[in-house]
């Protein structure tokens, strides 16, 4: 989202839709960018008399076609942090400068700048709990001015909005019953939280049968809202206790996580420990399918997965369940996961996501050990107790009554057979045990 204005100090307020924002949404994020834009496009028109251009195509040719039919001197957008956004923004603000255009860049989109956070060797940080210290008070130390929206005066223009991002599948549809995009359920959401849920939060995190997560992600990603205000609103209205604190630190993994987006390679595809270069991944296309229908035979895993395609989201311990499965258990390269995260969730966030995937396998920074693997069944006893979850997305295991055979049901072989013959259900993809020390077999091969 960008402004561009001329002498008057009269703006167009632009969102160019170009290939690198194209895959840095995904495809179930572009229901929400569709949605979110008809809701910022009402919402400029009706409170500042303002209207929203959405574009399509090269960001370069666009911007440079506005700037001259309507005289254009300033351009101003906020920063981006992948190496294919600052690469062409950075073209395009040079090319822009070379024709007499001002530029103004911001940050909008997190606490600090990563190359604000910084060691005392004046490195980027690699570990979270010292880079979230530093992080923490290199933000309270700021000062911000606020500048009022209504000061922007509209340029009359001819432009015509033809935009639609919908995704070819209409698997989106059932997204409506879950979400409402747009900076107002954004901003009632924050609000509600901290009233009611977010003095529980380090308990109720890991919870995906109790729902007491804040669902802000999707907002966080689009910009709807941004963690200044979410860090601002917590200080300003809660006392800092285990929860809270808690709570704040996930904004500093999301902070973590663009620091390594930013100083990294690829995050999204080359490991940030380059031991894992030489990992013998498998490669077995039948596995990853039936993990990503929700069809592997541990009920915790495919009740996950289902919920994802469900309503484009999936609670945050049950992405670390179902990435360890996949990575360790399947022995399946991190970046498949991470890949069809990108298309599936609508909080794809190109950093958190390749970040976190590359803390499941092991291979990024301040990773989880690799001799950690999460096992489904005490994950489903510890924080689905009575599978309750399980059940929401898997109604025929509920034949097997107790919760104990729900989360295992491969216990019960001819009730298992039975569902299996009526097509409710399947026969486990691996065993657990087994497959768990294949797994740390394969990472002893790296281990030297």
């Amino acid at each position: 989202m960008l402004s561009i204005q001329n002498e008057k100090s009269h703006a167009l307020i632009v969102y160019v839709y170009d290939e690198i924002e194209k895959e840095a949404t995904g495809e179930a994020g572009c229901w929400w960018l569709y949605e979110s834009l008809k809701k910022l496009e009402s919402s400029l028109k009706t409170k500042f008399k303002l209207d929203l251009i959405v574009v399509e195509g090269s960001a370069q040719e666009s911007l440079s076609s506005l700037i001259k039919k309507y005289k254009i001197n300033r351009v101003v957008w906020n920063r981006l942090y992948s190496k294919n956004s600052i690469n062409r923004d950075s073209k395009i603000k040079q090319n822009l400068k070379e024709n007499g255009i001002e530029v103004e860049t911001f940050n909008a989109h997190l606490l600090n700048e990563p190359w604000e956070v910084q060691n005392n060797s004046g490195q980027y940080f690699k570990v979270f709990t010292p880079y979230w210290r530093k992080a923490f008070e290199v933000f309270k130390a700021k000062k911000y001015q606020i500048t009022p929206i209504n000061l922007i005066k509209p340029l009359p223009h001819k432009e015509k909005n033809k935009w639609n991002f919908l995704p070819s599948k209409k698997w989106y549809q059932k997204f409506s019953n879950y979400w409402d995009p747009g900076e107002a359920d954004a901003l009632t959401k924050l609000k509600n939280y901290l009233s009611n849920n977010i003095d529980n939060y380090k308990e109720g995190r890991d919870r995906p049968d109790l729902d007491q997560t804040s669902k802000l992600s999707p907002h966080l990603r689009f910009g709807e809202i941004s963690p200044r205000m979410i860090v601002n609103h917590v200080m300003k209205y809660k006392k800092l206790n285990t929860s809270t604190i808690t709570f704040l630190s996930e904004i500093g993994w999301r902070e973590f996580s663009y620091s390594l987006l930013y100083y990294s390679k690829d995050l999204s595809s080359k490991p940030i420990n380059e031991k894992f270069n030489k990992f013998p991944w498998r490669k077995n296309e039948k596995d990853f399918k039936r993990w990503k229908h929700g069809e592997t035979g541990i009920p915790l895993i495919d009740a996950a997965m289902k919920q994802i395609y469900e309503m484009g989201w999936m609670h945050n311990r049950l992405r670390m369940v179902v990435g360890s499965f996949l990575v360790k258990n399947l022995l399946l390269n991190w970046t498949y996961g991470e890949r069809y995260f990108q298309q599936t969730l609508l909080d794809y966030d190109e950093a958190s996501n390749a970040a976190g995937w590359q803390w499941i396998a092991g291979c990024g920074a301040d990773a989880a050990p690799y001799f950690r693997v999460f096992n489904p069944v005490l994950q489903s006893e510890r924080f689905d107790p009575q599978a309750n979850f399980i059940l929401k997305y898997l109604p025929k295991l509920s034949e097997f009554k107790k919760p104990n055979l729900i989360f295992q049901p491969y216990l019960d072989e001819n009730l298992l057979k039975i569902l299996i013959k009526k097509n409710h259900y399947h026969q486990p993809i691996v065993d657990l045990k087994d497959s768990r020390n294949r797994a740390l077999e394969a990472y002893q091969m790296i281990k030297s």
